[in-house]
């Protein structure tokens, strides 16, 4: 029997005939459950790696705040003010290392999301032009523009955290009490201060950083696409 409005959500081939029933009620809800569980999943990703990213510059507000609170009130106290010191420095391997192993995790996951995302973004806008404006088909392309702008937006602003509150770490430790320290433990001081003067940067696959500067980046070449296929569309 066939349907008479037979137009599934999404165009798709199938080995069957979808226009007839029940393979159309059946096509329709699993396209249906399909997008929204695709939805969904790709959802929690994004938090979840954006979680992460906050988790870490939570991790290096903590840091700042005990380098900060770093007191040497007597000269007795240089080893209790070396041992805090120390522990501070294990506490900034640690979130390295965490990083570290979150970045691995996520590297082809950010890598294929920006590329499907910046050429997503490109040939929506070249629709939108060939479309008639505001009917239900340019508001689609509209609000799916948005969503991926948000989404690469959320990527590149909590990874700029991240770099903005790693490179405080080395102004958090000068403003400790840290003048009659001995020796030794200003020492080890400047080397934790060198090794903190390169901020973190998270990355994908090493291509790029997550930065709001990437973000900019992404736009320019997304219009520079688009721009491309317009000029290619109106000269045909």
């Amino acid at each position: 029997k066939w349907v008479k409005d037979s137009r599934l959500p999404f165009l798709a081939w199938y080995p069957y005939n979808s226009k007839v029933s029940p393979f159309y009620e059946i096509t329709y809800v699993y396209q249906i459950v399909s997008i929204s569980f695709i939805a969904i999943a790709n959802s929690n990703i994004d938090t979840l790696i954006a979680a992460l990213n906050m988790y870490i510059g939570a991790q290096f507000d903590i840091l700042c705040d005990d380098l900060r609170n770093l007191q040497d009130l007597t000269q007795s106290a240089s080893l209790s003010f070396n041992e805090k010191l120390t522990d501070c420095i294990q506490h900034h391997k640690k979130i390295l290392s965490f990083a570290e192993d979150s970045n691995n995790c996520f590297n082809w996951i950010i890598f294929l999301q920006f590329f499907a995302s910046s050429l997503s973004i490109s040939l929506t806008l070249f629709q939108m032009t060939v479309v008639i404006p505001l009917t239900n088909e340019f508001n689609s392309l509209f609000s799916f523009v948005s969503a991926m702008l948000v989404e690469i937006f959320i990527y590149c602003w909590f990874g700029n955290e991240v770099e903005i509150k790693s490179s405080n770490v080395p102004y958090a430790l000068f403003e400790s009490d840290w003048i009659n320290v001995d020796k030794e433990t200003k020492r080890n001081m400047i080397i934790f201060m060198l090794r903190c003067q390169k901020p973190l940067k998270i990355s994908a696959l090493n291509l790029f950083y997550l930065s709001l500067e990437t973000f900019m980046r992404i736009l320019r070449t997304a219009w520079s696409y688009f721009a491309l296929l317009h000029q290619l569309n109106s000269r045909n």
